[in-house]
């Protein structure tokens, strides 16, 4: 086997994205205007794991962690917008 084992701190990222999602959730029903910056930090989340690629010494699991994670970003940056997006344009009760 030529390949080293994945670090356990590298598969926090399978989280990361639904992190912020679930904080973007309870931010939103404080202040409605939180949930852009939540978009912002998942794109750059994204936008980081996109540039960084995988690490040719995981071999296989490593290029498939990346993909994952990757995907999993996306996913979360499109439910981000899909679900907390809509509440934005309710009238606010006060």
């Amino acid at each position: 086997m030529s390949e080293r084992a994945i670090p356990a701190r590298r598969l926090w990222w399978l989280a990361a994205g639904f992190a912020v999602w679930c904080s973007a959730l309870v931010a939103l029903y404080a202040l409605p205007a939180v949930l852009f910056a939540h978009l912002i930090v998942i794109s750059w989340m994204w936008r980081n794991i996109t540039r960084v690629g995988t690490d040719p010494d995981f071999g296989p699991t490593g290029s498939f962690l990346h993909w994952t994670v990757t995907w999993t970003l996306i996913t979360a940056l499109v439910a981000t917008a899909i679900t907390l997006g809509p509440p934005l344009l309710l009238a606010t009760c006060i």
